[in-house]
């Protein structure tokens, strides 16, 4: 998925959070969790993040698109770091953005290896990133967004 979409989900899944449970300053808690829907593609030297955060460009060169990264594993010990090192609620927050990402990339023809390195659960769906369907996606995630807002 492109990150427009990866954003547009992670927006959804934070005011869903944010109703659910205590998230301290609703700003930080939004910007971990855009932050974390688009932080597994630092593993793409084509992704907005690993270019506008070119001090995490060496993750492009030790590490496969949609490999260690793209998973559980990935997910759990960057947003693990946060939540106990920084804070629980923003650990939890970049752990929620982070699984977007995963959610949403397991709906593509690539799809994601859940388990990589350990084990192969691979989830993959129908919709090209980037094409028409993709686009149908983004619109309603933002229809439903601004439904939620109004």
């Amino acid at each position: 998925m492109l990150a427009r979409t990866h954003l547009a989900f992670g927006f959804l899944t934070a005011m869903i959070a944010k109703n659910m449970i205590p998230v301290g300053n609703v700003y930080i808690f939004f910007g971990l969790v855009l932050f974390g829907a688009l932080l597994p593609d630092i593993d793409s030297p084509n992704s907005i993040i690993a270019k506008k955060l070119f001090l995490l460009k060496p993750f492009t060169i030790f590490t496969k698109h949609r490999g260690i990264l793209h998973s559980l594993i990935g997910t759990l010990a960057l947003s693990g770091i946060v939540f106990f090192l920084i804070s629980k609620t923003y650990g939890f927050a970049l752990f929620l953005g982070y699984f977007s990402h995963l959610l949403i990339d397991g709906l593509t023809l690539e799809g994601i290896n859940f388990l990589h390195p350990v084990s192969k659960l691979h989830l993959s769906g129908f919709v090209e990133t980037g094409k028409w369907l993709e686009h149908v996606i983004l619109i309603g995630l933002v229809l439903i967004i601004l439904l939620k807002l109004f």
